[in-house]
């Protein structure tokens, strides 16, 4: 298989001269993403989107060494360095072979996932099951932030893929809004969150620390509700997972698009932006987590209004 050690970096953006074409097309888009996550249009279609059963993205850490703004894993606001043990990569890869499951790509991510305190072993864990399915693309999704890090990437055997994002400090304008949650938002006062988006099909389903999940994004959320309901085991591919969809995709900005839209057709995202039920979450994680730590000021009960939404 041939290696990657390019940095993939940015989010692609649409050519200068293509823009003026395509702005159209997203905000098109947009409006038929708005009416299709209706109750009404998802009776009769139902739901939009449905969870990968060929790719899987697999948080491995919570533990990072930057802390975006932003981030759709809440390393930033609920830091934790929590890890997915090595057995629970065995226990899939055991699984996936048994079941026949054949996997297209394999993503490990964080956090930053070469501070896992096992990494290579997980890796070789990975390519234990490419003994089997040659074919699977096995990829690192990485900041590539520091010494430590790209000594350890540097270690990685020649068939791993990288995705080296290079990020160099906390805002990343190329962002979405992730702790937007539209369930506060009246604008999705009728939507039906089983529609989920297009990150559960595209990127692919999730393992986590918690369990698998319909995304991993989804798992990152579950660690700050608190009230998990992650599959303990690797699900058929009978099961769409719906009831987790339905009840972590209200709280995900993510959902409110539901697909991707290039960087340069959307607001450079520059500072934090938060809705009122991600706040009350974030402040209880705290309470919970670090009773002795003072809330970051974005927290706090004398912080500023609230994010607007409509």
């Amino acid at each position: 298989m041939k290696s990657s050690r390019s940095s993939f970096g940015r989010a692609p953006a649409v050519p200068g001269s293509r823009r003026a074409l395509l702005r159209p097309w997203y905000r098109l888009r947009g409006w038929w993403r708005h009416l299709r996550i209706s109750r009404g249009l998802t009776r009769v279609l139902g739901p939009q989107y449905h969870r990968s059963r060929e790719r899987i993205e697999i948080d491995i850490t919570y533990l990072c060494n930057l802390r975006c703004f932003n981030c759709n894993r809440s390393v930033r606001q609920a830091p934790e360095a929590l890890h997915l043990p090595l057995a629970t990569i065995t226990a899939f890869v055991d699984q996936s072979i048994v079941r026949g499951k054949r996997w297209r790509r394999i993503r490990v991510l964080g956090g930053e996932p070469t501070l896992h305190p096992t990494f290579f072993e997980i890796i070789e864990e990975l390519r234990r099951y490419r003994q089997t399915y040659p074919e699977c693309l096995i990829e690192v999704v990485t900041n590539g932030h520091g010494e430590a890090v790209q000594s350890r990437l540097a270690q990685l055997p020649a068939d791993i893929w990288i995705e080296n994002s290079a990020k160099t400090g906390e805002v990343q304008p190329a962002f979405g809004p992730f702790n937007l949650a539209p369930v506060d938002d009246t604008a999705y006062r009728h939507a039906d969150f089983r529609n989920g988006c297009a990150i559960m099909r595209d990127c692919g389903m999730g393992l986590t620390p918690l369990g698998y999940f319909p995304c991993a994004v989804a798992g990152g959320i579950a660690r700050i509700t608190g009230e998990g309901g992650g599959r303990s085991e690797l699900p058929t591919d009978e099961d769409d997972m719906t009831e987790l969809v339905e009840r972590l995709c209200k709280l995900c900005g993510r959902f409110r698009d539901g697909h991707y839209v290039p960087t340069n057709l959307r607001p450079a995202l520059l500072e934090e932006r938060m809705s009122p039920t991600w706040i009350a979450l974030y402040r209880a994680w705290w309470r919970k987590h670090k009773p002795r730590r003072s809330l970051p000021e974005s927290l706090r009960e004398s912080s500023g209004p609230t994010e607007p939404l409509s």
